[in-house]
This record gives structure tokens, C-alpha cells and sequence, in this order.
């Protein structure tokens, strides 16, 4: 059988070569996938007496090329770190003021089972919460969902709804399946909406950077949409300094632009679009002036940007959570994708493209969880989101739609990284019972009355096989080292659980492996082994099929506007709400800038890390230093209706100059002490931007 189809990739000679090699050691070196964040970069592995001693970018690996960041790098860093929890742990004094006391796993295993088994008897499954963190992955996610649905709980939540859910609910309503994703390298305009891919990279667009700068170096245009000047902004031919949260209105003005100038694409529209006639009279009164004063942009930019979009194909538009943290994030990815498809920018190479999913076998036993008895403690509230954990704080502390009485966090730390910090943490101290698995002791630890050791990536098994990738690129991992003490992955854990809960004939497994065929039973690649899985397959990558045939919505068309919306009360494509400044908070805040080093709340305590960014730093736009007298290494105060928070500035004149921006994740100068409850309505997506501040100088 032949090990790998090749398709779409320039160096086809050289990866044929490769793939004739033995696979499993090359010169001391074992080939794994690095899981720190969800990239899932291939990456070469030494090993040495059973240790790792040093890592390094996969050349060979379709999709990040042999590129790996700095974190990548030192991750095995993270795997020995002296602080590395190895023990499970017992709180025996207050949440909040922890004192830890070492325990054996069975006996920590034993408090919980007994707890579930408590809750099983009163007939409250769903009191039962799992949150896990954005490093989660296929494996992980499938087991803790099975265990959730042979128990009888929906409630099983990470970090769609704050990370990715607008702009994948919002794509699938307007294209369908699949999600698209940006062909930057055969682009000739690439917008970037909120995105900073020189520092974020962009998790799952491997080797971005490389295409971005190879698109540029032939010639594309490069145009940037963010209040900062960041470092993609630096090299864009275009920075469009806008107003926090006004996205939505540049988005529409931009729209009403090509339409009263015969700009957009006729014939694609005629042929692949539904909606069109009712988009026109909806987007009129969006004139460059009025669209200028929402935005901060001058019209004539603007106008320049629509006419590069209506002569220039073809183009990639790309949004990300620089757009969707606000309570517009589910409108403004709607807008942006309607951009492209009257742009005709879509299923078509240097556009828009669909990777259609690869899909992965359910093993989740869903048809064990009662419905419409159990409903996730979001779904009434947010009917299409597909989790909600921000908004658990506001369950717990209510009761409704049903009391919470047990958490299970996986590899997250929601008292950094979710809104109101405060509102969680009381919502915490009201748990019966709280448990983390984690690799270190984090702040959401400190809350905790049991804290189990978790493994790192190098341990675990996992698929590579998520979507949003340039390459249809599958790839399975397994063990290449012991862990570390008494840590244990996700699966063991779980497993282990359920085996203390009688669960034996629901987890059968013996192996990781087991559950790896198990995953990819019924896929496109159940034929090859794991070995040579462990080599990846390349799978065919169509593009222009929907052209030829249809999209994959109920009408064929790209849907400007959704039926399914309709019934939702959110058929307009109009901002919902509008955050504005007052004379109290007059100036707008963001958080969450990305940083090359971290990864959320993780890795500072990584020493090469925390030298590349050893302390908070608050950005200031000049407006605001010069009404304020803020200079440079001042310390401010930001205060929002929210919260307040003491951080040091620095000014910088290149951004817009009303608008603050603070990194998120630090336990010291916590950004979320700033953040509120406050939700995009059909995601649940939080407002952790374009939010109303004061800032004043620490005298």
C-alpha cells in the first residue's frame, strides 16, 4: 500500500525521498508533533539514556516545514521543569489560601468517584462541569466527552465560544461546510482583520509568515486592520488604525463602496450568491464619511482599500480574535465573509479555500446522554454556541438553569484567562468540589481541593488531523518518553476514574493505541497502520469544487442571510449593540495582545521565556498620553466599570491614539480584573475588547 498520496506541495521530489527513509529514529531523533498550543507542528525529538535533550522543526512535515517558535524550542523545558507537579495534592486548608498534602492517586481517585457516585444517587448528573483548556486535542476531547455521556452529564466546555465560535458559526451559515481558510501564498491582497501572525502565527495556518512575505515578495498587496501598530503592520503596505470594536462599520462601508461602484464581481454573485438585492438596501446608509466618523479612518483610505479589493484578485481576507471579542465578533465575521464572496474571492486558489474535514470516528457514546432532558447549562441562553465557559461563572453563582456542584479542569486557567476574575473565583468558592489536572501549580489551582499531575505532550497519543490548515494533513503521535513522577495524561486519568466508578465495560481500553484505531475506524486513512501513520498522509486538497457544483448550505448559494438567523431575531447584517465611550471611560481598552513567549497564562515561569518578556506593559495611544502626561515606564491605572488594574506604560505613536492595550495571563496584573460578563448573544463569545476605560497616571 502506498504509504502517502501526494498532492498540492511545490517539493513533491524531495518528500517522495523522504518518505523512503526509516521513519522511527533518524540519527538519534524520534519525529513527534508538539502540542504546547494547537499548531501541532512537527517537530524532531532528541533523545538521549530516555531523555529529551533537545527539539527542533520537522523539515520534512508539509505544514510548518521545519519552523518551530521559541516555546516550541525550549519545550522541553516545560517536560523537566523542577516545579513540575508530580504528586496528586489535597487542599486541606481554604480555597484561595491552599495548604497542600500529598495523597496517592487511588486516594484522590477515590474522592472523586464518590462525589460523582453522590451526584448519580440525587439524580443531578448535569451538576457535573469539565473544562478543558485550548490544548486539548482529539484524543483528550473524545474520552473526557465519553466518560461525561456515560454518566449522564452536557456539560463538557472549553474554548470555542471565546476563541474560534463567531467566525466558525458565522462561516458555516454563509458557506457552509467546510471552515475556509486564507491561500495567502498565492494572494495578490491580503487583508489581515485583527490578526498579528508575525508574533501569534496563527495556530493551525502553518508556516504563515513564510507565505505572507513570499506573497509579498511577488508582488501582493498587504493591508492591515488593527488600533495597533503591529509587527505584521509594520511590513503591510496599509495599516488602517481603527477605532476598538468598529470593525463592523468599516466592514459595511466597505460593502456599500463596491456596490455603488460596480466593483464587486456581477458574475459570481449571480451565479454563487443568494441575498444580494436585499444586501444593497441594507448597507446604504454606510457612505465613507459616516463610516470614516464610526472608524477613525479617513474616507479616502477607505476608498482606496475598496478600490484594491474591486480590481485586484485574487484576495485573501482574514479575521481573528482581534474581531471577535466584542459583542459585534459573530456580525463582523458575517460582513467580512460576505467582503469576500461579492469580491468573488472565495473557492478560488490565492482566496478563500475549503479543506473538507477529515473526519474522525465518534466514539463519544453521545447516544448514552438522555436529550431533551440534559441540556448544557449554555444552550438556553446561547441556542447555537457549542460551549460556553465564560459564562459558567454566572451558573454557578445562580443556579440556572440548574445548580453546578463539581468542576473538572483540564490544562486551563480560567481564573487568568476567563472575564471577571472576580465573579469566577466566587463562583469557585461555592463548588463542592474542585478539581484540576495540570503540570504546574497555576492561579486556578489555588481554588482547587484536589490537583492531579498531568503529563505533557511528549507522553500522550493524539491525532493530527484538525481543520484550518493549508494541507489535509493527518498524522498520529504515540509515547517517546516516561512521564515525569506520577503524572498522568488526560486519558489515563479518565480511565482511571472510570474504572474506580464501575465504568469498565464503557472503557475497555487497554492501550492508547486501541483508541487511536478506534478514532480513525470508518476514515479516509483506517487502512494504513500507525506506523505508517506515524509518517503522515498527505490527502487530496480540491479546490474550486462548490464552484462547479454547489455550497453546502440549504440553498446551494453562499447565504448572505440566513434562514436559521431569522429564526434567531438576527437576520440584519447591523451591529447589535454599540459600546461607547462617556465621559467617565473615555478611552477604549483591548486585551489579549499576543506575545512570541506565552501561550495565554502558560510559560512564564520558562526562564529563556521570561527574559523575551519579563514584565506587563500597558501600550498607550499618544492621545491619551498627552491629556493624561503619561511618559514612558510610568505606571497608570485603568479603570473600567468592571474593575481597575495598576500596569506600567509605554507609548506608542503608532497606534490608534485613544486606545490602550494590555497583554492577558499574568497572575500578577491580571487583565481579566478589568473584563465583565458581557456576551456576543447567539455564541457566547465574551467582550474581552473595545471596552470603555479611564486611564490616569500613578502619582
Amino acid at each position: 500500500m502506498n504509504c502517502l498520496r501526494i498532492f498540492d506541495w511545490k517539493d513533491n521530489k524531495k518528500l517522495k525521498n523522504f518518505y523512503n527513509q526509516t521513519f522511527d529514529v533518524m540519527g538519534g531523533f524520534k519525529r513527534s508533533i508538539c502540542q504546547l498550543c494547537k499548531c501541532d507542528c512537527g517537530i524532531l525529538v532528541e533523545i538521549e539514556n530516555g531523555r529529551v535533550i533537545g527539539i527542533k522543526g520537522d523539515p520534512e512535515n508539509p505544514n510548518n516545514r521545519g519552523r518551530i517558535c521559541i516555546r516550541g524550542k525550549n519545550s522541553e523545558k516545560v517536560l523537566y521543569h523542577p516545579e513540575r507537579l508530580k504528586k496528586p495534592l489535597l487542599n486541606v486548608g481554604e480555597r484561595g489560601n491552599p495548604k497542600w498534602k500529598e495523597i496517592a492517586w487511588d486516594e484522590a481517585l477515590k474522592i472523586i468517584a464518590e462525589k460523582l457516585t453522590e451526584l448519580k444517587k440525587e439524580g443531578i448528573e448535569e451538576s457535573l462541569v469539565f473544562l478543558y483548556g485550548p490544548a486539548a486535542r482529539i484524543v483528550d476531547v473524545s474520552i473526557v466527552r465519553r466518560f461525561a455521556n456515560v454518566f449522564g452529564t452536557p456539560n463538557v466546555t472549553g474554548s470555542w465560544s471565546y476563541c474560534v465560535g463567531p467566525k466558525v458559526l458565522a462561516s458555516q451559515l454563509v458557506f457552509g461546510f467546510p471552515y475556509p481558510i486564507g491561500d495567502f501564498a498565492r494572494s495578490k491582497l491580503i487583508v489581515l482583520w485583527g490578526t498579528n501572525p508575525l508574533v501569534s502565527r496563527i495556530h493551525r495556518y502553518h508556516g504563515i509568515v513564510e507565505d505572507i512575505i513570499r506573497a509579498k515578495n511577488n508582488g501582493a498587496k498587504i493591508v492591515v486592520v488593527d488600533p495597533r501598530k503591529s509587527e505584521t503592520a509594520r511590513i503591510a503596505d496599509y495599516h488602517l488604525k481603527i477605532r476598538p470594536g468598529k470593525d463592523i462599520y468599516l466592514a459595511l462601508g466597505l460593502i456599500n463602496y463596491l456596490i455603488e461602484n460596480n466593483l464587486y464581481d456581477r458574475e459570481f454573485v449571480k451565479k454563487h450568491v443568494s441575498g444580494f438585492e436585499k444586501l444593497t438596501k441594507s448597507v446604504k446608509k454606510y457612505s465613507m464619511d459616516y463610516t470614516e466618523a464610526k472608524t477613525d479612518i479617513p474616507a479616502k483610505l477607505i476608498e482606496e482599500i475598496g478600490d484594491l479589493l474591486g480590481s485586484i484578485k485574487p484576495a485573501s481576507i482574514d479575521r481573528r480574535e482581534g474581531v471577535l471579542h466584542n459583542v459585534n465578533g459573530f456580525q463582523t465575521t458575517r460582513a467580512l465573509a460576505t467582503l469576500a464572496a461579492i469580491t468573488g474571492n472565495v473557492d478560488v486558489e490565492g482566496g478563500l479555500i475549503f479543506n473538507p474535514s477529515i473526519e474522525i470516528n465518534d466514539i463519544t457514546l453521545k447516544e448514552l446522554l438522555p436529550t431533551p432532558e440534559k441540556i448544557p447549562f449554555w444552550k438556553e441562553r446561547f441556542p447555537l454556541a457549542r460551549d460556553c465557559s465564560a459564562y459558567l461563572s454566572d451558573v454557578i453563582l445562580s443556579a440556572n438553569p440548574y445548580p453546578i456542584k463539581v468542576l473538572i479542569v483540564f490544562k486551563s486557567n480560567p481564573v487568568l484567562t476567563l472575564p471577571d476574575t472576580k465573579k469566577f473565583v466566587r463562583a469557585m468558592k461555592k463548588l463542592e468540589l474542585v478539581m484540576v489536572h495540570d503540570i504546574f501549580l497555576t492561579a486556578t489551582c489555588r481554588y482547587a481541593d484536589i490537583v492531579l499531575p498531568a503529563s505533557t505532550f511528549f507522553k500522550k497519543a493524539e491525532i493530527d488531523a484538525v481543520p484550518l490548515k493549508k494541507y489535509r494533513w493527518v498524522r498520529v503521535k504515540r509515547k517517546i518518553v516516561e512521564p515525569v513522577g506520577g503524572a498522568k495524561s488526560e486519558v489515563e486519568f479518565i480511565i482511571s476514574l472510570a474504572r474506580k466508578m464501575r465504568y469498565h465495560d464503557y472503557f475497555p481500553y487497554s492501550s492508547e493505541d486501541e483508541i487511536l484505531k478506534e478514532l480513525l475506524k470508518g476514515t479516509e486513512v483506517e487502512n494504513y497502520s500507525l506506523e505508517e501513520l506515524e509518517r503522515g498522509v498527505l490527502l487530496e486538497n480540491p479546490v474550486g469544487e462548490m464552484r462547479k457544483s454547489r455550497f453546502l448550505t440549504p440553498s446551494g448559494k453562499i447565504e448572505l442571510f440566513s434562514e436559521i438567523l431569522k429564526q434567531m431575531e438576527m437576520y440584519e447584517l447591523i451591529p447589535i449593540s454599540s459600546v461607547e465611550e462617556t465621559p467617565e471611560y473615555p478611552y477604549v481598552l483591548i486585551t489579549g495582545a499576543r506575545t512570541p513567549s506565552y501561550y495565554h497564562s502558560q510559560f512564564r515561569n520558562i526562564e529563556p521565556l521570561r527574559r523575551m518578556n519579563p514584565e506587563p506593559l500597558a501600550e498607550i495611544g499618544e492621545g491619551i498620553s498627552e491629556k493624561e502626561r503619561i511618559f514612558d515606564g510610568e505606571f497608570v491605572n485603568i479603570k473600567t466599570k468592571f474593575g481597575e488594574l495598576e500596569i506600567k506604560a509605554s507609548v506608542v505613536p503608532e497606534m490608534h491614539p485613544y486606545t490602550v492595550s494590555i497583554p492577558h495571563g499574568w497572575e500578577n496584573c491580571n487583565a481579566n480584573l478589568l473584563t465583565g460578563n458581557v456576551f456576543e448573544p447567539l455564541t457566547g463569545a465574551p467582550m474581552y475588547r473595545a471596552i470603555p476605560c479611564r486611564v490616569e497616571r500613578v502619582r
